[in-house]
């Protein structure tokens, strides 16, 4: 199915002032198309756009460029499916902004010209399900993007992305972090209430038709333990403190803001995540995946849990021992787990994961709300408008750290 606007060689005007419906949104129209069929164009918006206040992010050095008081073109290939309903936001990109192919296979760049490859300097890589692209597609169009400057990735983690020409090179990435913070973060204490409330135990005595009180457990005053105090973390801390949780971060830096004070944020060095894991009641971690944090919590963290403890993973599966995580649910050493992630995805069907009932499992859909793909997209909109403007990009990822 070939995204509805494709064909329109003309720019995108941005009209500002407006903002899209919560819901999905439905396609606009285009004023021309070629004569010839053609998958690669730009795409004419019009009607509906985006909010462009700023994202809550801080702008992160990486990609500094001078202004020299005029915009730059911004030349865009899209690595996603023509059908992806966020590439509506397309529409809202500004005038000096041109998409000149959009596909996740090499089929529907084939009529790209020499001089239409050289001159595409920025790679938007978005998608979800059959609209998906692969870090193998990219792999592939390298060769080609001899000018390419800039390569945006509409997910937090970047470990799909990232290969060693592309760390080598001087060519910057980006990602999505901030976009999908929140809805993580209600996830994670969603988790926590789960098991403070022994759910499971209401639900099987309402099936059984059975009357029997028993207590329940507050989250307030119980402490939390966040590994990864990032976008994630922090949101997942902003919701825990309204239960009246006690915070306690793992991080690299030990020194607290202002805000932190007042907030009465502990912190505990990256280098003593035994501490925190012993000392927390519930423990979250948001951790990328990267050689560094390959099953950071290790069995001898586990181990370190109360037996009481709870494990929350809304990170990635990879930063976890994933055995050990299930030798300690199976002997009740800690009292359970909620993982949005898991070491292999899809799970395993023989997997002891699924028949544990200490263990809620969701299939890493925890941010898959039915606007996350368009926030995303809305958020590297405001990207493109920085890189026209000679301004440096947020959300810039270290690319040999892997985040």
């Amino acid at each position: 199915m070939s995204h509805p606007c494709l064909g329109a060689l003309q720019q995108i005007r941005l009209l500002p002032g407006l903002s899209y419906p919560s819901g999905p949104r439905s396609r606009g129209s285009c004023i021309t198309k070629r004569a010839q069929p053609s998958r690669r164009s730009t795409l004419l918006g019009l009607g509906l756009a985006v909010n462009t206040s700023p994202v809550s992010n801080a702008i992160l050095p990486g990609l500094s460029r001078p202004d020299t008081g005029s915009d730059t073109m911004a030349t865009i290939l899209i690595a996603a499916g023509q059908g992806a309903p966020e590439l509506d936001l397309l529409k809202q990109l500004p005038e000096n902004a041109k998409v000149i192919g959009i596909g996740n296979d090499m089929q529907s760049f084939s009529d790209l010209t020499q001089e239409e490859w050289s001159s595409i300097n920025a790679v938007l890589k978005c998608g979800v399900g059959p609209h998906a692209s692969s870090k193998a597609l990219l792999q592939e169009l390298w060769p080609k993007l001899s000018n390419v400057k800039w390569i945006h990735s509409c997910s937090a983690g970047v470990e799909s992305l990232l290969w060693p020409d592309l760390i080598k090179s001087d060519v910057a990435v980006t990602n999505a972090r901030g976009a999908f913070s929140h809805s993580l973060a209600e996830w994670a204490i969603t988790s926590c209430s789960w098991f403070a409330k022994d759910l499971p135990r209401m639900r099987a005595n309402q099936k059984a038709h059975k009357w029997a009180p028993y207590d329940v457990e507050e989250l307030r005053n119980k402490t939390l333990g966040i590994i990864g105090y990032g976008d994630i973390g922090r949101a997942t801390a902003g919701i825990g403190r309204a239960f009246g949780m006690k915070i306690v971060a793992l991080r690299r830096r030990v020194q607290l803001s202002d805000d932190e004070r007042k907030e009465g944020l502990q912190v505990i060095p990256s280098d003593h995540l035994n501490d925190l894991m012993s000392t927390s009641d519930y423990v979250v971690a948001a951790l990328p995946h990267t050689s560094g944090t390959d099953k950071l919590i290790s069995r001898a963290a586990i181990k370190a849990m109360k037996e009481t403890g709870v494990f929350v993973n809304v990170g990635r599966g990879g930063t976890v021992d994933e055995p050990a995580l299930i030798e300690a649910l199976q002997s009740g050493s800690i009292r359970g787990a909620a993982l949005d992630v898991t070491a292999t995805e899809p799970l395993p069907e023989d997997s002891q994961l699924w028949d544990l009932e200490n263990v809620l499992l969701s299939p890493h859909c925890a941010d898959r709300t039915k606007t996350f793909q368009y926030e995303a997209v809305e958020q590297w909109v405001q990207q493109v408008n920085r890189f026209v403007k000679h301004q440096d990009l947020m959300n810039v990822v270290d690319k040999t750290q892997g985040y």
